[in-house]
């Protein structure tokens, strides 16, 4: 009897000493975790950082295209020829790639440098120009500013390109005290055939009014001719109909 007792109390004081090794295994095992998390999130955080410190706020693009041909399909690609003026002593005239302030600065031109002259922005604050690095302007057109080129359209030819303020430019003639004040560009004129028809002449002269003037709406212009209007009958008897043709010519 007095073995067995001996022998559940040592089976009994195993099993504690195994309890207690797992309890204190798994406390050691809490601590050691706690310990690592705030350096875990620590190094997150750092990364975070140092990502958006990365990040940098993306310039606006304010690039924009000189255009030609801007006073209708059968003017000079270009207005004209100016010069860089009102600038104050050993200044120079900042040209830059669109019509804004904010636009990056491309060159510099100096006091009476010539120009051709060949855009301009809506509310006329900035001119787009043609210009030659050298400071001179070629005698045989090899800017290709006085060419027609028969629709408005972005300068293609050999030269440079930029915007400037326009009030530091003036046409050739003209006193240098005065800025460049740009004329309102004409409006561009198109044409296109129109045919209507018909049980009779009327009806066929109607209708080709009224697909004309339709499609000059649709176009967003303005009818400035509607043409000389032709007529003529087709067919024979009861099948005999009219048909009537002319050209419109729109602006816009």
């Amino acid at each position: 009897m007095n073995k067995l007792v001996a022998s559940l109390l040592v089976v009994v004081m195993l099993l504690v000493g195994a309890v207690m090794y797992l309890l204190g295994n798994r406390h050691g095992a809490i601590e050691s975790n706690a310990r690592d998390t705030p350096t875990a999130v620590a190094s997150e955080g750092g990364e975070a950082r140092a990502a958006e410190a990365d990040v940098k706020p993306q310039a606006i693009d304010l690039r924009q295209a000189v255009r030609v041909g801007i006073d209708g399909p059968h003017a000079d690609a270009c207005r004209g020829v100016g010069s860089v003026a009102n600038l104050s002593a050993n200044d120079t005239l900042s040209v830059r790639e669109g019509p804004n302030a904010k636009a990056r600065r491309i060159d510099s031109l100096k006091d009476d440098a010539p120009v051709y002259i060949c855009d301009q922005n809506a509310d006329g604050k900035w001119i787009g120009i043609v210009y030659q690095a050298n400071g001179y302007l070629p005698t045989d057109d090899k800017c290709r500013a006085e060419e027609n080129v028969g629709s408005v359209r972005p300068y293609e030819g050999p030269c440079l390109t930029g915007w400037v303020s326009a009030k530091y430019v003036v046409p050739r003639g003209q006193d240098s005290d005065e800025p460049y004040v740009p004329e309102p560009a004409a409006s561009s004129r198109y044409t296109f055939d129109a045919e209507g028809f018909g049980s009779s002449e009327v009806v066929a002269a109607n209708y080709l009014y009224l697909k004309g003037d339709g499609r000059t709406k649709e176009e967003g212009g303005t009818v400035v001719d509607r043409g000389k209007r032709t007529c003529n009958s087709t067919g024979q008897g009861g099948e005999r109909a009219w048909v009537c043709r002319t050209t419109y010519t729109y602006e816009k």
